[in-house]
């Protein structure tokens, strides 16, 4: 019933009459035309480094071919020991297609956001910006990857939705297939040692792989678009060939909007007491959307309810070996905020701190005093504050409302549902109080509630795409999959794109695996909704893991 439902739909294209992945290898896509391959020579602090710049597609049976392509860097001082950066260039959920990631200026090569041919000069700090972050890469001889895929802002194709979950994620996990495909031919690549890198719906997707290397959750789905290393036995099930699979070596992750099944009801516990404040003062409306304080207070303290439960549901430990809990969660986050502050005063010292919580756009500081002698007095309640008066606040639901609000709010509900449905809401909420009229999802359209809906065969399949789209159940729930051993994890500590509360209980799932060998998590000193800014101590310590 779930391929009835979910199928990733007919092939348009089929390359070359191969029937997997595994047979498009790069040196036989680069003689019948299929790849390309120039050489390119941007200026990495002011020296030119030669890169030999690969283009071919990674499925045999792909369904958005104008997508579903890969871009392979291989700078000159590459070998067959370099790691594999591997770019996700994902935002909200929402993957870039391949022709946003390529341009062209006078004839030169543009891509992902990154300009390698726009002179690093001597002198400048590569620890800072996008662009730094790749080049590093170059300049250490990793070998740097990105690729197109299916996404949720892909719209219809011949009426049937192919970027819902977990399109994004299986062709994700393809082109890593792909690369391992093709060790043999690009010889200067370690696919052993691939690092993956993303920032939001990419610091998600970049924690949704690294979590559930070779899940056979994705087979099936790798099978139908022709992924490299899956074949189909005669029983029906799938098989990866081990030597071609999808897990990763490291996962650089940050601001990761994660766990969208219950992100909602994580941001409610976090932001209750806030919203409450802001309304009483008269510093939060939402009008534009049709809605009243009293009713956004009402679906925030049902919301808040369910993650109280949901947390003292997981059976996660703390350091100390308690269990985490619903009561005991605010100080687990208060531990890693402060763990950062401390680590800020001997970075960069208490005037620049000063001068940080000075410089915002809005800038009461009752959340923080900061003295003389390096001593200090921390508020959690009046840091939430402090970061919903600098950036509005989401509406509630914050990530799943499209049949709520008009206009809609941001949201992911078009990630989720049937491939004959443009969306579906995904938690119960906004599951219940759906209110449009499309005859397919909501209360309103199946006169089923949340929980009567989730017991049917189209409610277990929304609860497998939910599933696929986050880390929890692969990292301390599943044994069957082949978890990154590395992790290195960010959220800023003036984002309000997700929760607090929400990357605390990420942490303890990461602390929980026992799979992973080296954890570096934390809240980033004032850093917004934002990645890559700290690439020099992220480099650091992906030099440490490396030497292991």
């Amino acid at each position: 019933m779930f391929r009835k439902i979910f199928v990733l739909v007919s092939v348009l294209v089929i390359f070359s009459g191969t029937a997997f992945a595994a047979e498009i290898d790069l040196a036989k896509a680069l003689a019948s035309g299929e790849a390309t391959k120039v050489t390119i020579a941007p200026l990495i602090d002011g020296e030119v480094l030669k890169v030999d710049w690969y283009v071919a597609p990674y499925l045999a049976k792909a369904n958005r071919p104008e997508d579903q392509r890969i871009n392979i860097y291989v700078p000159e001082n590459a070998s067959e020991k370099s790691p594999v950066l591997f770019v996700i260039n994902n935002g909200g959920w929402f993957m870039d297609d391949y022709a946003a990631t390529v341009g062209d200026r006078d004839g030169i090569a543009i891509r992902d956001g990154v300009n390698y041919q726009t002179e690093i000069d001597a002198g400048d700090d590569l620890s800072k910006g996008r662009e730094q972050f790749s080049a590093m890469a170059l300049k250490r001889g990793f070998v740097v990857v990105s690729y197109g895929a299916r996404s949720r802002g892909n719209g219809a194709t011949d009426g049937k939705f192919l970027g819902h979950s977990p399109a994004t994620a299986v062709d994700t996990k393809a082109a890593i297939r792909y690369l391992r495909a093709n060790r043999e031919f690009l010889k200067v690549a370690d696919t052993d040692r691939i690092i993956a890198n993303g920032t939001s719906g990419g610091g998600a997707m970049t924690s949704l792989i690294a979590a559930s290397g070779n899940s056979p959750d994705f087979f099936e789905f790798l099978y139908d678009v022709g992924a490299a290393g899956i074949s189909q036995n005669p029983d029906g099930t799938f098989t990866s060939d081990p030597e071609i699979g999808d897990e990763i070596f490291a996962a650089m992750a940050y601001c990761p909007i994660t766990d969208l099944g219950h992100a909602d009801a994580a941001y409610e516990f976090t932001y209750n007491s806030t919203r409450a404040k802001l309304f009483a003062a008269g510093n939060l409306d939402y009008s534009e959307a049709g809605a009243a304080s009293q009713d956004i207070m009402r679906k925030s303290d049902l919301l808040k309810a369910e993650y109280a439960d949901y947390v003292n549901s997981l059976n996660l430990k703390r350091k100390d070996g308690s269990q985490l809990t619903s009561e005991n969660l605010e100080a687990e986050i208060v531990n890693l905020m402060t763990a950062e502050i401390d680590k800020t005063i001997q970075e960069i010292g208490i005037e620049k701190m000063r001068a940080d919580i000075a410089n915002s756009k809005w800038h009461g500081n009752s959340w923080l005093i900061l003295n003389d002698d390096e001593t200090y007095a921390y508020d959690f309640d009046a840091h939430k504050y402090f970061v919903a008066m600098n950036t509005k606040l989401k509406i509630a639901p914050a990530f799943s409302n499209s049949g709520i609000y008009e206009p809609q709010q941001q949201n992911e509900d078009n990630l989720f549902g049937s491939i004959y449905d443009s969306y579906s809401p995904f938690e119960f909420l906004s599951w219940n109080e759906d209110s449009v009229k499309n005859n397919s999802v909501g209360k309103d359209d199946t006169n089923l509630t949340w929980d009567e809906y989730m017991q049917t065969e189209g409610g277990k399949n929304l609860a497998f795409q939910i599933k696929m789209t986050s880390p929890f159940d692969y990292l301390t729930r599943e044994n069957n999959v082949t978890t990154a051993p590395y992790w290195y994890v960010r959220w800023g500590m003036k984002d309000r794109d997700s929760s607090f509360a929400l990357e605390t209980v990420f942490y303890h799932e990461l602390m929980n695996c026992e799979r992973i060998r080296d954890l570096n998590f934390g809240f980033a000193w004032l850093f917004p909704h934002s990645g890559n800014y700290d690439a020099k101590e992220a480099f650091e310590w992906l030099d440490s893991v490396l030497g292991k």
